[in-house]
């Protein structure tokens, strides 16, 4: 009978048409305004390439007078003009573009980080929905379990062959696996929320195998998306001193200027000249140091992320191992002893072998079994969850 249960719920609820983890992923990574922001937000860096590859504007000074002669004639005439244009030495502006293009490429890590972030999370909401959707299924099996035994219990009643108490703690049983499975569908529904929120749109129903599980690969320290990150970080500040070292040398500028002879009026004098500043009192100092605390702390930080990453992925190893094993010893053990002992106990009853209440908790001896295995299974996609967090995905 508890087989018949089994494959008449399963056939039902592959009738439903749900998302799969690959779906709601897909729709997300377009949809999700979320990964929208950090995106953009890793874009802002594009405005500092464009300024470090643009050449400065020139400056232009205009002076005008007005002039009074004996005629009482008088106009506004052009007295000065310059034309001032810096100079990008010392490799400022290749040094410039190069630090910006390291920023980017650091930002770009920075998303990926952030996105990482984002499919591990979306990956444990849509197993935790899918969780919630196992144990509802088990809370319909027990539901259907006790409206079987209620049935035969109320029937022999009937034939004067049951006690009234057996009848009552039938009913009872009944109500209370009703009321456990109208809890299960709640939760499941809240769960599907909590998924569209994360996701960006509306999930009315998910659809897979939890014990569809995943195994880790193996993952190289240093191509983890946050280490990466990091890495540029330490390039990106070694690149700002470089630059601030360029300017703290004499900045220079070329100028053009025509001004009107005093003497001979209407008639201008042309010259082109050099300007420059003298870095005696101040060389960037302030700027440099700066960004040299600034890189060891990106050090350290990259060090101790190492370290961190190793210890996690060692211990993430170790718990999917051990839990792995769990759910083995559940299928090959756990779950054919309790099935076979209902069973039998099924068999036992209607033969006036065993009692009701013996009876009732071999079922729930079967139905626990069967929510520590959804339960262990969970665990296993809440630890893979966290791998992928790190940098692995399938």
């Amino acid at each position: 009978m508890i087989y018949r249960y089994l494959i008449l719920f399963l056939f039902v609820f592959s009738l439903s048409y749900g998302e799969t983890f690959d779906q709601v992923l897909s729709k997300a990574l377009q949809k999700s305004p979320y990964l929208k922001a950090v995106e953009n937000q890793s874009k802002e860096v594009e405005g500092e390439v464009k300024s470090a590859r643009s050449i400065p504007n020139p400056e232009v000074s205009l002076m005008f007078g007005r002039l009074y002669s004996q005629s009482d004639e008088s106009g506004a005439v052009l007295t000065e003009f310059s034309v001032e244009q810096p100079l990008k030495l010392w490799g400022t502006r290749k040094k410039a573009v190069e630090e910006a293009l390291t920023k980017k490429s650091a930002y770009q890590f920075m998303f990926e980080t952030e996105k990482r972030k984002f499919i591990s999370e979306l990956y444990n909401a849509f197993y935790t929905a899918l969780f919630k959707k196992e144990v509802m299924k088990i809370k319909q099996i027990e539901y259907s379990i006790t409206k079987d035994i209620y049935r035969f219990v109320e029937k022999s009643y009937k034939l004067g062959e049951e006690t009234k108490l057996n009848l009552f703690r039938a009913e009872k049983d009944l109500k209370v696996a009703q009321i456990e499975l109208k809890q299960a569908e709640t939760e499941y529904n809240i769960s599907l929320k909590n998924l569209s929120s994360l996701a960006g749109f509306e999930i009315k129903d998910v659809e897979g195998e939890i014990s569809a599980v995943k195994d880790p690969i193996d993952i190289d320290i240093d191509q983890i998306p946050q280490i990466s990150y990091l890495k540029k970080l330490i390039e990106t500040a070694e690149k700002g001193i470089d630059l601030q070292k360029a300017l703290a040398k004499p900045q220079v500028s070329i100028e053009f200027a025509a001004s009107e002879d005093e003497v001979d009026l209407g008639k201008y004098e042309f010259g082109i000249g050099i300007k420059a500043s003298i870095p005696v009192f101040y060389r960037n100092q302030g700027e440099i140091l700066k960004l040299i605390y600034k890189k060891k702390s990106y050090i350290n930080l990259l060090k101790q992320k190492k370290i961190y990453f190793r210890s996690k992925l060692n211990s993430l190893k170790e718990k999917y191992t051990v839990l792995t094993k769990q759910i083995q010893e559940i299928d090959q053990q756990i779950i054919p002893s309790v099935h076979n002992a209902l069973k039998l106990g099924e068999k036992s009853f209607k033969l006036k072998e065993i009692t009701l209440f013996e009876l009732s908790d071999l079922r729930k001896q079967f139905i626990q079994a069967l929510i520590y295995r959804a339960e262990t299974l969970q665990q296993i996609h809440q630890t893979y969850s966290e791998y992928i967090k790190i940098g692995g995905l399938r």
